[in-house]
């Protein structure tokens, strides 16, 4: 366990665009919260952009659907910078085994008592676990600071109104949300990440191309030789499937109190949805044959 501790902090140090990227998109926010064209007249109208001609005219918002707007913000927030996220996951992943070979640093790591399980399970702990809950956590933060942002810009104005700052009660539910989402989201895309970090372990150079090209071959044959489009299916299904299973849509029955409880009914059927332990299966095949290629494998 400390020896997997001490992996886990080398990939952090050495991998800094994992903490760096939400930083960033963090402190993009709150600029433009703090910055960002909108402006306000007195109390009564408020526009977006350069000119003033369109002017939107003071409504009337009850205080349930300022909680709704303010929740809907907030999460958009949150869906951000996770997706910047994956992003970075996802070339992160291509590139931590074959880069430890390309510049030879697997033979200092292989000298030393470290298994080639722990090295693997460090990379996965680090990009599916440390990773998203460094963002969940950022991102909790840069709710507050938009909260005090936007409360001091436009706190007692028509846009302040509709538009709440701070709901401490949403704020929670949001977090929840989340924090419950994150396990289902990471169970749903594991067989994904096992299979970046089996390109990486096998390919020598070009990773990106040997991650993509297969894919994109097996679309484009299929779709020439047999007309059909299965591989496009599987694909499809794989990336955004975790969300047709959850499937949560907008109801005028759903308020701020009572989403979170949809959500826990909702993100349940992923971890009984056949298709997520499918995945786990292929995924902890990929795993271990990562693992064994890693052992064998140093491009001398």
């Amino acid at each position: 366990m400390n020896n997997l501790l001490w992996l886990v902090r080398r990939e952090v140090w050495e991998n800094r665009s994992l903490w760096i990227a939400p930083l960033v998109i963090a402190g993009v926010i709150l600029i433009v919260a703090a910055f960002g064209g909108i402006h306000v007249d007195g109390k009564d109208a408020f526009w977006v952009g350069t000119g003033d001609d369109q002017r939107l005219p003071a409504i009337d918002v009850d205080l349930d659907k300022r909680r709704m707007i303010y929740g809907i913000t907030i999460s958009v927030f949150s869906m951000i910078q996770l997706f910047v996220l994956a992003i970075v996951v996802f070339f992160y992943l291509l590139d931590s085994l074959l880069n430890e070979r390309k510049d030879k640093s697997i033979l200092f790591w292989k000298s030393l008592p470290l298994s080639d399980t722990e090295v693997v399970t460090s990379k996965m702990l680090t990009a599916l676990v440390l990773a998203p809950a460094f963002v969940l956590v950022v991102s909790g933060v840069t709710q507050l600071l938009f909260a005090l942002v936007w409360s001091l810009r436009f706190g007692g104005t028509q846009l302040g109104n509709i538009l709440m700052p701070w709901d401490g009660s949403v704020w929670m539910n949001v977090q929840a949300a989340f924090w419950l989402l994150a396990p289902a989201t990471i169970v749903w895309y594991l067989p994904i990440a096992a299979y970046l970090l089996l390109v990486s372990v096998w390919a020598r150079k070009n990773a990106f191309l040997w991650a993509v090209l297969p894919p994109v071959a097996l679309l484009a044959i299929e779709g020439m030789l047999m007309q059909s489009h299965h591989v496009a299916d599987f694909v499809g299904r794989r990336l955004s499937g975790v969300f047709e299973i959850v499937n949560f849509e907008p109801s005028p029955n759903i308020t701020a109190d009572t989403a979170l409880a949809e959500v826990v009914r909702h993100v349940g059927r992923v971890f009984i949805h056949p298709e997520t332990w499918f995945g786990l299966l292929a995924a902890a095949a990929m795993i271990f044959a990562v693992i064994r290629i890693r052992r064998y494998r140093d491009d001398n």
